[in-house]
């Protein structure tokens, strides 16, 4: 039997066509001569030809392969349109009319609608509740009756008026003085004619009230700080960060593009290993210090969860490690110390010896817009550096003699009684707040003692031996039970509201909370009013409270 013989490969022949070519293609290298650089390509082709002539055979069918690709491209846009497919007109009509555009942004379904206040905001307002199925804001839906007297009187807990300076007489008379001299708006950024005489005394007020050599004001209270930050850490300074900071000072440190290390939030231990380590990191690398700017960021009160700062051990690191300061009182400011001045006037630390200092007048001065104070350095440089200051336009004049009527009010001296002075009864309205929530067993409240910033978020999971269930904690959960708590509020006289979260932008995923904004202007009998029925309201819902 006789066997097939294999028939011959064809590879020989083409390398051998393939070496003809090559040998004839050298014949014309005086005319490729004249292109600049076909010199060095003849040598690689000769060199990479002469060493594996299989390579040269391959790199050929790559190139021939992207010629055909390109020239087959339907991606050029052929003017004679043969590669598209032909539709006739209804179908293109029927197409159009089936096609739906994606939405813009995904859509948010509220889980309820919140009661409208109807007139002038303050201590006790008058608030309207929409009906099942009534959106405020949808032009679709049924207008509220938004009459003066609609709605029902309710207790506020939820706006910001710590101070009780909301709707004061005094107050309002200087602002509409203000307002038929100076008109509405600035028209016009602080740089360029936007800048009034009440704007320049503002400054000079708040650096008076603070002790500090000057300061400058902006016209939005959450891009004071974003735009501080920023203003002075650059691309390679460093910035040592508490975790639990506010979203515009985390806003602030993206913008910078600095680089940061975070500590724990309220960890000053973990403050205090990261600023060590960071000396060390200085000796390993042969790294000056004095090479780059080195900023501590952190809150006075935190807004996410009402907790104080301890501003001495701050102050401590910041000098034994040699880092500047840049505290944000935005909260702080005009709620605690016996005067308003802040933590640095809870802790007894002069206001001149912080580096950086930001705070807000929209929740200290019943007015809007924030400042900044420091050295004349420090302010100076924030005048032709700071986006939201050169950029923006400048405060609205009657919003400046708010501010410094304010601060007017709460240069009073503590024992003042005619008038009192606005924060003499606070302390005592968030102690009695707290006493009682404190016989609610199902709530953690993280804020500090002293602060009328008050979370309440609910308990963490526990096991339940009478039902043998683990009780469910997911985020959607918590928030759903704690906007039942609001709505039971409202409608037993008491307005509170949950705490308002960027959830996907948010560095840390903070618990949802119960925002309640203790102020002065209500007396301690209210306060213990709406403390039962928040205590009640809890109990209901969560139901583990302690009856």
């Amino acid at each position: 039997m006789s066997i097939p013989q294999p028939s011959p490969s064809p590879l020989p022949q083409i390398l051998d066509a393939l070496n003809t070519s090559f040998a004839k293609l050298q014949q014309y290298g005086d005319i490729t001569a004249k292109i600049p650089g076909s010199a060095i390509a003849w040598r690689y082709f000769k060199a990479s030809h002469q060493d594996d002539p299989i390579r040269t055979l391959l790199e050929l069918a790559l190139i021939f392969f992207i010629f055909r690709t390109y020239a087959q491209s339907r991606t050029k846009g052929e003017a004679s349109g043969k590669n598209f497919v032909k539709l006739s007109e209804k179908e293109i009509d029927e197409l159009v009319a089936e096609w739906t555009p994606e939405p813009l942004v995904a859509p948010v379904k509220p889980l309820s609608l919140p009661p409208v206040i109807v007139g002038p905001t303050g201590p006790r307002p008058r608030v309207v509740f929409p009906a099942p199925g009534q959106d405020p804001h949808d032009p679709r839906s049924p207008p509220l009756q938004l009459e003066p007297n609609a709605g029902k009187t309710v207790l506020n807990l939820a706006s910001v008026n710590f101070s009780g300076l909301v709707g004061n007489e005094r107050i309002r008379d200087k602002a509409v003085d203000c307002l038929r001299r100076y008109g509405v708006g600035s028209c016009g950024p602080p740089g360029f004619y936007g800048t009034f005489d009440v704007h320049m005394e503002l400054e000079r007020d708040i650096a008076a009230f603070l002790s500090v050599p000057a300061a400058i004001i902006y016209s939005h209270a959450f891009s004071t700080i974003a735009s501080v930050i920023p203003s002075f850490s650059k691309r390679g300074d460093i910035i040592v960060a508490d975790r639990g900071v506010n979203f515009a000072i985390q806003k602030g440190i993206q913008i910078s593009r600095s680089t940061v290390r975070w500590y724990e939030h309220g960890d000053y231990e973990g403050l205090e290993r990261v600023l060590e380590g960071i000396r060390k990191e200085d000796k390993r690398y042969g790294r000056k210090p004095t090479a780059s700017r080195r900023f501590i960021i952190t809150e006075g009160i935190f807004e996410n969860d009402g907790s104080m700062v301890d501003l001495p051990k701050v102050m401590e690191l910041k000098l034994k490690y040699k880092f500047r300061l840049m505290l944000d009182e935005t909260w702080s400011f005009g709620t605690v110390g016996k005067t308003g001045r802040g933590v640095t006037e809870v802790f007894d630390i002069p206001t001149a010896s912080i580096d950086i200092m930001t705070g807000s007048m929209a929740s200290a001065f019943a007015s809007g817009g924030g400042f900044c104070v420091g050295s004349p350095d420090v302010v100076n440089h924030q005048r032709i550096n700071s986006p939201a200051f050169v950029f923006s336009a400048a405060l609205p004049p009657l919003l400046a003699v708010a501010a410094s009527e304010s601060i007017a009010l709460l240069s009073l001296p503590p024992t003042s009684t005619d008038p009192a002075h606005p924060l003499s009864n606070l302390p005592e309205n968030v102690r009695t707040l707290r006493t009682i929530l404190a016989g609610v067993n199902s709530i953690e409240i993280p804020s500090a003692e002293a602060s009328p910033l008050i979370h309440i978020t609910i308990k963490p999971p526990s096991y339940s031996s009478a039902f043998n269930i683990v009780r469910n904690f997911s985020r959607e959960d918590q928030e759903k039970q704690l906007l039942e708590v609001v709505d039971l509020c409202a409608e037993n006289g008491v307005l509170i509201t949950t705490t308002k979260r960027n959830w996907a932008q948010e560095m840390v995923e903070n618990r949802p909370s119960i925002r309640i904004c203790v102020t002065s202007a209500l007396t301690k009998k209210e306060i213990e009013k709406a403390g039962q029925v928040l205590k009640s309201a809890l109990t209901k819902v969560l139901g583990k409270g302690k009856k």
